[in-house]
């Protein structure tokens, strides 16, 4: 495969929101069973291996008149077999 395939989905949540989402993925990280990860209408299994890199990543970008902080956190591997392809992206919906 040549392009780079990438689904995003961004929207408004408050704190706590956030917290049940990250506590939800903390707890199935560490499981050995595949994630599931809703994004919009679609479901997609991912099944990282044991160790991964991880990459924490803090940013001040201007925005006009203010600064834009971004928070991210990442995780990367080779995509495992038991791990879906990632569908188009023009074909999920947010």
């Amino acid at each position: 495969m040549s392009d780079e395939i990438e689904l995003e989905r961004e929207r408004d949540m408050s704190r706590d929101e956030i917290a049940e989402v990250l506590e939800t993925f903390a707890g199935n990280l560490r499981g050995s069973d595949p994630i599931e990860v809703e994004l919009g209408d679609r479901v997609v299994a991912i099944d990282p291996p044991e160790t991964v890199e991880f990459e924490l990543e803090i940013e001040d970008e201007p925005d006009g008149d203010a600064v834009e902080r971004s928070v991210e956190f990442e995780l990367e591997w080779n995509r495992r077999d038991s791990e879906d392809e990632l569908p188009d992206p023009s074909a999920v919906e947010d």
